[in-house]
């Protein structure tokens, strides 16, 4: 654990231009964007794809996660989801390393945010000065109140968002994901949600110790630590 926490502190050393947004949650199961890539080309070949997992959050090979269809769109056997490891994890009571959605112009899987890794402080919120280190798995579309460059913290029981059959399609229809934005109101309910993600679910209540969604944030990019990249599969250039 002290390891870790050595390695993000030194990363802020090496941060570039810093970016003020906003924090938001979710987790709609769906196969992360940046798992699919139009073809082999240089940026595949120097960051990689994400890895994805089948409905009982067993990892799909590469060459077949590539190609396979999101869940969201089709529950067919070979369907690829969001794996559970991608779950926000604390690692002490000011730090926390995850995954998100980078809210951008563009929506497909060469976007060059894919894979990208971000330090990121809260400013407000009760998370105020604690700090998480997130990978890109998605860059994802703007709304509502969701405006580009906010980054949506992948967390269970987050909110699914405008797709919402894909936790239906991975887990079945037997649990509650709280509201489509925001997702569930408090630590009580994320006992509705499968138990393999009740402890991301978790996290926000625990470590954030609150809803997360709308809170301001100042983030910088990094080079990715390997305790991220070693779920994902892949790592953009720094």
């Amino acid at each position: 654990m002290k390891s870790l926490l050595l390695v993000l502190a030194g990363l802020a050393s090496s941060a570039l231009a810093q970016t003020v947004a906003k924090s938001y949650t979710g987790w709609d199961c769906c196969k992360p964007i940046c798992a699919t890539v139009n073809g082999k080309n240089a940026l595949l070949e120097s960051r990689g794809v994400v890895g994805v997992c089948d409905k009982n959050n067993k990892p799909i090979d590469h060459d077949a996660g590539i190609r396979a269809n999101t869940g969201c769109s089709s529950s067919a056997s070979n369907s690829a989801y969001l794996c559970d490891s991608y779950s926000p994890t604390p690692v002490a009571d000011d730090v926390s390393i995850g995954f998100a959605i980078q809210v951008s112009d563009s929506q497909n899987g060469d976007n060059p945010n894919c894979c990208k890794c971000y330090q990121v402080r809260w400013l407000t919120g009760a998370a105020a000065n604690k700090s998480m280190i997130v990978q890109i798995l998605t860059p994802g579309g703007s709304g509502g109140d969701v405006k580009k460059n906010d980054l949506i913290i992948l967390t269970p029981g987050g909110g699914v968002g405008p797709l919402t059959s894909g936790c239906t399609n991975q887990y079945g229809k037997s649990y509650s994901w709280g509201d489509a934005r925001g997702g569930v109101k408090n630590r009580e309910a994320c006992e509705k949600l499968p138990s393999n993600l009740q402890g991301g679910c978790y996290w926000r209540f625990n470590w954030a110790r609150g809803d997360v969604n709308g809170w301001d944030i100042i983030y910088e990019q990094i080079a990715c630590p390997s305790v991220l990249t070693d779920i994902s599969g892949c790592a953009a250039p720094f």
